[in-house]
């Protein structure tokens, strides 16, 4: 069996040296690097699976190595590691794509478990793709074939039928009796017709089809089309009119009951962004809305899961800031639930029990960000303002 290839970079040449050993005795393959320069002209002239590298790292840093390595070798593992772990470079590296996040001081069994996992990780999408990549039976099936729901040979259907069957079989998998008939121009009706080729004559007198139309173009009845710019279907009325006599709030929290949300009515007129707070906790709620209301964001409360979804499902909302301690629920399934219904609604995550563990995992299920209570309000300004722009 060929040893995978482990590349080691950091400026501590202590630290690669105790790495390499406790990975040289697994099996590894193991190279170092005491600079990012170093590490890519290894990378440039040798083939790695995986790359261990430190977050800071005199000149260009681990974080920079990382960008490097997911716009030119994205098919290369990457392994964080850093003795200045925090959340915030926790939901970068993992947003930049790195496969694990490592915080010193590791054990050797620590850094053999890791190291395993993402290896492991990677034999499992390579062996996905190698099958994807090997013929299906559908892919096998021979290239005369009648049809995609009648995958049989023409040529075995004609042996034990005849080649005019096989012919005549269309999408329906049933014979037709004879094929269609085709077109040829009528005078008296100045139009091709079928009808023509099948009884050998033109129609005397008046065109039997020019007739029904004309009968047709007799019954029809004129709609009154409403102008684009109406309410709602069952509310045609002009809004540039409706807002003159009650104002542009008014129109803004019209719904599709016709009746103006009183919660929102006469607040949020200029609002450019709808904003939804799902927090168990309404202090919390309300002071996000102070802080986001200066920022032009519209923002509605969820103290309850079950309510936040509903609240999704009938209006939509620019970005949602999820706790991840929530009754019934966590904020992960939630999340989840989030990610799967409405895949492009940005999501971030606040909590007061915050962990790296915790922010990796909500950043790989697809939050935008991760913000440990109790954030200030310029932590709070600044992720929403990215996300909103993101």
């Amino acid at each position: 069996m060929i040893a995978e290839k482990i590349l080691i970079v950091d400026d501590e040449e202590n630290v690669c040296r105790s790495m390499k050993k406790v990975l040289s005795r697994k099996g590894y393959d193991v190279s170092q690097a005491l600079t990012v320069d170093d590490a890519v002209t290894l990378i440039k002239e040798m083939s790695f699976d995986l790359v261990i590298t430190d977050l800071m790292i005199p000149g260009t840093s681990g974080m920079e190595l990382l960008q490097i390595i997911r716009d030119h070798y994205p098919e290369l593992d990457v392994i964080m590691i850093t003795g200045y772990a925090s959340i915030e470079s926790a939901v970068e590296a993992t947003k930049l794509g790195a496969a694990a996040y490592l915080p010193k001081p590791f054990t050797p069994d620590e850094l053999t478990e890791v190291t395993q996992k993402t290896l492991a990780r990677r034999g499992n999408q390579e062996t996905k793709k190698a099958k994807s990549a090997q013929p299906t039976e559908a892919q096998e099936q021979p290239d005369d074939i009648i049809d995609v729901d009648m995958p049989f040979s023409a040529r075995e259907v004609a042996k034990y039928t005849s080649p005019e069957y096989v012919e005549n079989l269309t999408h329906t998998d049933i014979a037709l009796p004879k094929k269609t008939a085709e077109k040829v121009f009528c005078f008296t009706g100045q139009r091709d017709c079928r009808k023509v080729v099948l009884e050998g004559r033109e129609c005397a007198g008046e065109c039997p089809i020019l007739k029904k139309e004309k009968a047709r173009a007799k019954t029809v009845t004129h709609v009154r089309r409403l102008t684009s710019d109406i309410i709602d279907v069952d509310l045609p009325f002009n809004a540039a009119e409706v807002e003159r006599v009650s104002g542009a709030d008014y129109i803004n929290c019209l719904t599709r009951s016709d009746i103006p949300l009183a919660a929102l009515y006469g607040r949020d007129a200029s609002a450019k962004y709808s904003v939804l707070v799902v927090d168990d906790e309404p202090i919390v709620c309300h002071s996000v809305r102070r802080i986001l209301s200066k920022q032009s964001c519209a923002v509605e409360e969820a103290f309850d899961v079950d309510a936040a979804l509903q609240k999704m499902k009938l209006h939509q909302y620019d970005l949602v800031l999820l706790d991840l301690k929530m009754p019934k629920r966590s904020g992960m399934e939630v999340l989840r639930s989030i990610r799967t219904r409405w895949p492009d609604l940005p999501v971030i995550m606040v909590t007061g029990h915050g962990t790296i563990e915790s922010a990796i995992e909500a950043t790989k299920l697809g939050a935008f960000n991760f913000i440990p209570k109790p954030f200030t309000p310029q932590e709070l300004t600044k992720a929403t303002v990215e996300a909103l722009a993101a």
